[in-house]
């Protein structure tokens, strides 16, 4: 709370999980980050429950979103809304022009293919990974346990030997994990983890002494963000 006591609005709440959870992506250093919003859910209005999907306030959460979605857009930023779950809302944020960029590399491209999706669709894409985080919500609920459909590594943009190696040793067996679970080229990950550590102490750093967050992930010769942290990687 600031000096008058008052609580920070919803909308500067989601903009400060924004910059904690994608500030990578916010920067242009990788095409997409996610994370699970849990302000998403009007627990108030429910005191003493356990949270279904259908007790999300929708439209409040909508309103923060689109004030969100309105200062982002600009800077070539978007945010889905990919699943609603009992612990909150799984935010995907993402930048399409990178995110095409990397979906297109052939290997990438063939592999989702082969799982179903058409990569030259984006918007195509990202609504059937939505089917398959609800598919696997669903299962996951039935089964007691947690997963994500395998492909998932490739809209955050990580490597593809590591995505793949990832599900070919079910998870096991990795050279070293931060971010993600690394099978190849250990130290060029790890040099891409404190990039991205960097990154994110830097943004908060900016974005609490009142750096706009538009203005964080807007990359161009007046806040060259990418610049500022492409030596690191």
């Amino acid at each position: 709370m600031g000096a008058s006591g008052a609580k920070p609005s919803r909308t500067a709440d989601l903009e400060r999980k924004l910059v904690h959870h994608c500030s990578p992506a916010l920067a242009g250093l990788k095409p997409a980050n996610m994370f699970v919003y849990r302000e998403g859910i009007d627990a108030d209005a429910f005191p003493g429950k356990s949270m279904e999907p259908d007790t999300l306030n929708s439209t409040k959460f909508a309103q923060e979103l689109g004030i969100c979605r309105k200062k982002l857009e600009p800077c070539g930023v978007r945010i889905e809304v990919l699943a609603r779950r009992k612990t909150g809302l799984l935010l995907y944020v993402y930048r399409p022009t990178m995110l095409r960029a990397y979906l297109a590399q052939p290997d990438v491209f063939g592999y989702l293919q082969d799982e179903g999706y058409d990569p030259s669709d984006l918007s195509a894409c990202i609504a059937k990974l939505h089917r398959r985080i609800c598919g696997t919500d669903l299962a996951a609920t039935l089964s007691g346990s947690c997963a994500f459909p395998h492909e998932i590594g490739f809209f955050l943009g990580y490597p593809y030997d590591d995505v793949v190696g990832f599900i070919e040793n079910k998870g096991e067996n990795s050279l070293c994990s931060g971010c993600w679970k690394v099978y190849s080229r250990a130290r060029d990950a790890q040099a891409c983890f404190c990039c991205y550590k960097t990154c994110t102490a830097a943004y908060e750093d900016l974005f609490d002494e009142g750096v706009p967050i538009d203005c964080l992930a807007a990359l161009d010769e007046n806040f060259p963000a990418q610049e500022a942290f492409a030596a690191a990687v």
